[in-house]
């Protein structure tokens, strides 16, 4: 086995003489490993298929790997989560190497992991604050929600954002979009004034609209509650469907032996 220079990874049996893989057999890091292998896959000379995606083609399994990975968390599988876990990093890592070969505005893994680090800095000043920081410094979040408040704020504040609906994505199914809005409403410091807007029937409104949704209203304030009572909505009904599949295939198989 050929042994990598900082840590006791090894070349899977029969690859290791390959002079491809000595970038990855010579990666000081773990993560250092992936770039490698995905760059020689996607370069010319690698594999045709890898080497013809785009961002826009690579958009189909990352969602697909996120929720495999989520079914994986929420059945408690140890072993596949390790499995899925590391098909979220090879999208995140695949996604940057298209971007790194863009003719027009190239950018690489490093750059993301790099804004990223300064993201997690910016959005923590109750961590990070400066050694000399004063008493007169900002209070630090007493609690969970008061954090999510405080990153919310810097989010808005970085971004120069003017609505709390900015960023979030309509190309989403519409139950998580109607999440991450009551989630945004809930965490903003004019949370008071915005949720009335929950509360305002459709006819009420200014716009034109084709009649009220009583459903879609039913379905909203089950969301508020959740949001109040700190449950992930998603996740719940996620969870039961598994249950009502459960027993459903049970219902099948004892039909199929009458």
């Amino acid at each position: 086995m050929t042994e990598a220079v900082h840590d006791d990874y090894q070349l899977p049996e029969e690859f290791e003489h390959c002079l491809k893989l000595a970038p990855v057999r010579d990666a000081p890091s773990a993560l250092d490993r992936v770039k490698q292998v995905v760059r020689i896959l996607h370069e010319p000379g690698g594999c045709p298929w890898d080497g013809e995606q785009t961002n826009t083609s690579l958009l189909k399994p990352l969602l697909e790997e996120t929720y495999e990975y989520i079914d994986a968390v929420e059945t408690n599988d140890r072993d596949n989560m390790r499995e899925e876990l590391g098909d979220m990093l090879l999208q995140s890592v695949f996604q940057a190497q298209v971007c790194a070969v863009d003719a027009q505005d190239p950018f690489g893994i490093d750059e993301v992991c790099n804004r990223l680090v300064d993201k997690l800095i910016t959005r923590h000043p109750h961590v990070f604050q400066s050694d000399d920081a004063t008493d007169a410094s900002a209070p630090a979040p007493e609690n969970a929600q008061d954090t999510l408040k405080l990153w919310e704020a810097m989010k808005q504040k970085e971004k120069h954002r003017k609505s709390v609906l900015e960023g979030i994505s309509h190309a989403q199914g519409a139950l998580p979009r109607a999440t991450k809005i009551v989630s945004r409403v809930h965490k903003s410091q004019y949370c008071d004034q915005l949720e009335t807007a929950f509360t305002t029937s459709a006819s009420q409104m200014d716009e034109q609209h084709d009649g009220d949704h009583p459903y879609a209203d039913e379905i909203i304030a089950i969301i508020r509650k959740a949001q109040r009572d700190g449950v992930d909505v998603e996740s719940d009904l996620r969870c039961r469907l598994r249950d009502i599949e459960s027993e459903i295939e049970h219902i099948e198989r004892t039909m199929n032996h009458e």
